[in-house]
């Protein structure tokens, strides 16, 4: 990912594609993707490895924190807010 907002792009796609029911118009950055149950705990695995695949970096399971994964905007700011270069 070459930007935060690219990062949110993908993030939302990888999202709608794996929930048929969700549209565009229900997904912003700050839908409760847990609470609603957008993702589920097989997903945000397979979200882990993703990231690490887009971000070619290893995520570091043991520094993540609560909340990490409970928006769009909390996983970008967790995993690409560093690699925005403006």
């Amino acid at each position: 990912m070459n930007s935060q907002a690219g990062a949110r792009a993908a993030l939302r796609s990888w999202i709608l594609e794996r929930n048929p029911a969700l549209t565009t118009e229900d997904l912003s950055d700050q839908t409760a993707l847990i609470e609603m149950r957008y993702l589920t705990s097989l997903q945000i695995a397979e979200l882990l490895l993703m990231i690490e695949e887009w971000t070619a970096q290893p995520i570091k399971v043991e520094a993540l924190r609560p909340g990490v994964f409970a928006t769009v905007d909390a996983i970008s700011e967790a995993f690409f807010a560093a690699k925005d270069d403006g």
